[in-house]
């Protein structure tokens, strides 16, 4: 069987790896737009356009090149559970099944477990625990040694134009630009894990899509507390902790009116040092202030430094610390667009249109509410840093889901007789999880059980 994968990316990656799993002597051409040296979309040469309200999915959040977003990560695996959504959709039931039976399997590929259990801490509140992958093996690209595998020939500089079919069913081959020339391939399977955004312009530009919009949504997130004083908040300790060069993180999760909320904590914001290692490992970048900032505060490096290398642990700077709500969306009226200009290949780029629902102010001050009874109950140390959220100014988060509205694993699979998308919009809820890996079971399923 020929198989295209178009992105290199997390996605194109994991992909490419369970397939060589499966079947060792699979013949797979990788297709991407980059190489080695990971860029954003601008630096790449895409465009997108900002319509509407404030989006920085696509030119913050969007990576491409050998390892993609993975590159750049600050992300965390995370997978679902019965837990997670009061009234699930088909589709997310079959999501949250498979991510039971498989997580401990798909985590074990990175080498790292997570057996923590989840706990309700209130009636509206439960903890999940992560795994923050570490700078040395987050991006998949490299995890899964992709570069070295001799059933994979890799196209880069490739710029996928759109895909062929005549039916909207069966793909016949992909089309392409290369050194500027257009080109044009055939194979028996496809995968398309170009990200959220690129995926969306493939399959519109393809005509793939019977509309000529693509809706979508995404976390919004506001920092609301400092917590002061101890990590600790009644039983649980929300202190990142050291499991090899892994991060393990700690969050509370809970949903109001159909949408999911996750109250996270966020050490260290104002410590320079601090700052400047996330810049040089998730951004890599380096300038010689960062230098000058190990010696302008000895103390609290020194503490940093004992705190990972002995203890183990998260440092907190001065004890305090702070918490974010992030809440899902609640709206359906964001999309995007194929856009009239194009970008520096010549192809259209996209036209974003924003919104935020009106019940977001309702569903932040509901989630706050019962956040400040949870701190009050468990006698912690915090204060409110605002009495009323303004929407307009929370970050987006890049976790767009909701583009496609499969009603059940099975239409997932067969939409397509012969393509599979793998991206986080596939999923008809984000919940209050950064997404990514809870689709890595459900890629092992397909390829395992009907490729």
């Amino acid at each position: 069987m020929e198989i295209a994968v178009l992105g290199a990316g997390t996605y194109g990656s994991y992909v490419i790896n369970s397939l060589i799993q499966k079947y060792p002597n699979a013949h797979i051409t990788l297709f991407d737009v980059g190489d080695k040296t990971v860029k954003n979309e601008k630096e790449i040469g895409f465009y997108s356009s900002l319509k509407k309200s404030i989006y920085k999915g696509l030119t913050d959040g969007r990576y491409f090149g050998f390892g993609g977003a993975s590159d750049k990560w600050g992300g965390q695996l995370l997978t679902y559970t019965e837990n997670d959504f009061k009234k699930p959709n088909k589709f997310m039931k079959e999501v949250i099944a498979l991510d039971k039976k498989s997580k401990n399997e798909m985590l074990a590929k990175f080498k790292i477990k997570n057996d923590f259990p989840e706990n309700h801490v209130s009636e509206e509140l439960f903890t999940k625990t992560g795994v923050w992958l570490s700078a040395l093996h987050r991006n998949f690209f490299y995890w899964f040694k992709i570069n070295r595998r001799k059933q994979v020939n890799i196209l880069s500089h490739c710029r996928v134009i759109k895909l062929n079919s005549q039916n909207g069913k069966d793909i016949e081959g992909v089309v392409y630009l290369e050194n500027g020339i257009e080109k044009e391939k055939s194979f028996d399977f496809y995968f398309l894990t170009s990200g959220a955004f690129e995926s969306a312009r493939i399959l519109l530009s393809s005509n793939l899509i019977t509309k000529d919009k693509i809706y979508f949504s995404d976390h919004l997130s506001q920092k609301v507390f400092k917590i002061k004083k101890s990590t600790i908040i009644g039983k649980e300790d929300f202190v990142f902790r050291m499991r090899g060069t892994s991060l393990i993180t700690k969050r509370m999760i809970g949903e109001v009116n159909n949408c999911s909320f996750y109250i996270h904590p966020v050490f260290n914001l104002q410590f320079p040092f601090f700052e400047s290692v996330k810049e040089v490992l998730f951004k890599h970048h380096f300038q010689w202030k960062y230098i000058w900032n190990i010696f302008r505060d000895i103390p609290n490096v020194v503490g940093f430094a004992w705190a990972v290398l002995i203890l183990r642990r998260m440092y907190v700077m001065n004890n305090e610390w702070f918490l974010y709500i992030d809440i899902e969306n609640p709206t359906q009226e964001s999309y995007i667009t194929l856009s009239k200009e194009k970008d520096k290949f010549g192809i259209q780029g996209l036209d974003v249109y924003y919104n935020i629902g009106s019940e977001a102010v309702d569903i932040y001050q509901k989630a706050t509410d019962i956040a400040i009874n949870h701190l009050k109950n468990c006698n912690a140390d915090y204060e409110l840093l605002t009495e009323e959220i303004n929407v307009q100014t929370c970050e987006d988060i890049y976790h767009p889901y909701g583009m496609f509205n499969f009603q059940d694993i099975q239409e997932y699979f067969t939409r397509w007789n012969n393509m599979l998308v793998v991206t986080t919009g596939c999923l008809n809820r984000s919940g209050g999880i950064n997404p990514t890996a809870s689709l890595l079971p459900v890629i092992d399923e397909f390829i395992n059980k009907f490729l």
